[in-house]
């Protein structure tokens, strides 16, 4: 493992220190508005448009959302790496595994196998029906519809997704209700480590347009991270095409670099994921929720 770098902002826009002030003069007003929203919050004492000013600038849209209180947002800004700088935390260290995750998810899929666990990989669950005192499971698998039989079912699935299914969610399982916000990243590769020169290794852009926070890993590639609308617009755009995703990352990494005047260098490769379910939550923050959730029918 090593030092994760991404504490460390740059900001085409105003200084991120004057962001940190703002932020921390606001800080002992947000237990007077325990039911405003962040962005309420900051408009009631800055301005409608300068309130969404400050909110863009921490990268994340999700931030933007009437379900996140002030007091919920000040939670999220100082438990990331890329805003903790505008609070308390800013001296945390954060670390990661230099490698990735993959060789560990492989090593815990072996013990799994070891004690017994089937995996099939790149099923998709369609519908769960009661057939005796089994349950019959029908899944997705390569465009074929498969049939499983179980006497147990337990689901581990994101909560917004389990509405695509024939199982009455939420209201059989549970009062609360749930959302969810989609993630998009996306890795470009250059042959050139080009924005060495600038100062921007393993240092993170923060921008207003779409790409929102660009990351610099070292000389190996560039990353951008986005979610709720940047992510919803970079998902239509990959639906769009290829042609289409390259030429809006390019404008707009044009747009956020301070490339005086010159080309985007030509990209090498890219890869990029959607998750459409990329972070769950509860629509009731403040409420006791189980760990669990029971269908009555067992």
């Amino acid at each position: 493992h090593a030092v994760y770098p991404f504490t460390e902002v740059v900001s085409q826009e105003r200084e991120q220190q004057e962001l940190k002030d703002t932020l921390l003069s606001l800080q002992p007003m947000v237990k007077e508005h325990p039911e405003e929203s962040f962005l309420d919050f900051v408009s009631h004492y800055l301005g409608a448009a300068e309130a969404l000013r400050i909110l863009k600038a921490t990268g994340y849209d999700a931030l933007q959302l009437p379900i996140v209180t002030a007091a919920m947002a000040y939670d999220i800004i100082k438990k990331h790496p890329e805003t903790q700088n505008c609070t308390e935390n800013a001296g945390n260290e954060w670390r990661y595994a230099t490698d990735g995750y993959g060789q560990l998810l492989v090593q815990l899929q072996r013990q799994a196998q070891a004690a017994g666990v089937e995996f099939r990989l790149e099923h998709r669950l369609l519908s769960v029906e009661k057939s005796g005192a089994d349950h019959l499971l029908a899944f997705s698998h390569h465009g074929e519809v498969q049939m499983q039989r179980a006497r147990h079912v337990i689901l581990a699935v994101p909560p917004t997704a389990m509405a695509g299914l024939n199982l009455d969610f939420p209201s059989a399982w549970s009062p609360f209700q749930y959302d969810s916000l989609p993630l998009f990243k996306g890795f470009l590769t250059f042959e050139k480590s080009w924005f060495e020169c600038m100062g921007l290794t393993d240092k993170m852009l923060m921008s207003s347009n779409p790409l929102r926070k660009i990351y610099f890993k070292s000389d190996k590639y560039l990353l951008f991270y986005t979610d709720s609308q940047s992510a919803l617009y970079w998902r239509d755009s990959v639906e769009q095409g290829e042609e289409i995703y390259l030429e809006r990352v390019r404008r707009h990494l044009e747009e956020a670099l301070p490339l005086n005047g010159k080309p985007l260098p030509p990209i090498q490769s890219h890869f990029y994921k959607h998750w459409p379910h990329g972070v769950e939550f509860y629509l009731e923050p403040e409420a006791k929720h189980p760990a669990a959730l029971v269908h009555p029918s067992g």
